[in-house]
């Protein structure tokens, strides 16, 4: 092989590169992810003077009798909107801009492969804006939670998280996002929402740990495993009983103005991080199902949920 083969192989290697980073461009995946502040409150520095009160901004207050760990995914408004417009029109002039670069190159290695007869890959797809995917606007308000930055330690454990107001629809045991690899189990396919005003803390106590219900289909699932464990000479596991529900402020908040949330079911979400999903049991007079159709107690419909689309890889 001379080296004049080898260099216009490697010029087509190269734009077989050039054309799938482009890709990847096209499609908004090297974008940044969705920037978030850090919203923890801890006790120490309500008693101290060192949070006060910002009446720009809501709380939520999380409570029970352990660590705990969780997300929230606000719902968009016009603002939120907006301003994910402004910055996905940034990102995709970016893209473009990549884009003509590496099609100039590529049509100048194209054709140093066309005079050897030498196949050129495909070239760069031009992106457009109609098409063009960036970081979802669903992660653009994501509030974390938990197991570490707790508000209080004591006969319970809570958590306060300072957040913009608005509508909040509880994601599931999620860890991580914005930025950082998320793991856990999204209740994509039934959840519930409550409302976050401004000057307020929301107080959720431990009501999604306690409130809801195991229906027909989660205790057949745990009759199952507890005959399976029994035929393998094993003891059944141990029923688990549900907590009381609770809600409250510790003292060192009783001068804050504070609600207590009223939750609303939610229709299916988004897999958004590709992972586990579940849904939250039913909770009566406020989330049921019809098999797998979502119902609000509330009013007694079902209710429609979106064309959803998962991020999770599929296995070829």
């Amino acid at each position: 092989m001379t080296f004049n083969h080898v260099r216009l192989t490697a010029l087509a290697i190269i734009l077989a590169a050039t054309a799938s980073g482009t890709a990847l461009h096209a499609q908004g995946l090297l974008a940044a992810a969705a920037k978030i502040e850090p919203r923890a409150v801890e006790e120490k520095d309500v008693v101290s003077g060192k949070t006060k009160l910002d009446p720009a901004k809501g709380y939520i207050f999380i409570s029970g009798v352990a660590r705990q760990f969780g997300m929230f995914l606000r719902v968009p408004d016009e603002a939120t909107r907006a301003e994910w417009e402004k910055d996905r029109e940034k990102a995709f002039g970016k893209a473009l801009k990549s884009y003509r670069s590496e099609l100039a190159l590529w049509q100048a290695n194209a054709a140093q492969l066309k005079e050897h007869k030498m196949k050129s890959p495909d070239a760069p797809v031009e992106p457009a804006l109609e098409t063009f995917q960036f970081d979802p606007i669903d992660l653009r308000d994501q509030v974390g939670f938990g197991p570490q930055f707790v508000y209080a330690k004591g006969e319970t454990v809570s958590y306060m998280q300072a957040v913009k107001p608005g509508t909040y629809i509880w994601y599931g045991p999620v860890l991580g996002g914005a930025g950082v690899p998320a793991g856990g189990v999204c209740t994509c396919m039934g959840t519930v929402r409550f409302d976050v005003k401004a000057g307020a803390v929301t107080d959720l106590g431990n009501w999604l740990l306690a409130a809801p219900e195991p229906d027909e289909i989660h205790r057949q699932v745990i009759q199952q495993a507890n005959d399976k464990r029994i035929a393998a000479g094993k003891k059944p596991l141990p029923p688990v009983e549900r907590p009381e529900i609770k809600f409250g402020l510790p003292a060192s908040l009783k001068d804050w103005p504070s609600v207590q949330a009223e939750f609303h079911a939610n229709g299916k979400l988004n897999n958004l991080f590709g992972i586990m999903i579940s849904r939250l049991l039913p909770v009566p007079g406020v989330l049921g199902y019809h098999r797998d159709t979502i119902v609000d107690l509330r009013t007694g419909q079902e209710i429609e949920s979106p064309t959803l689309i998962s991020r999770a890889k599929i296995k070829k």
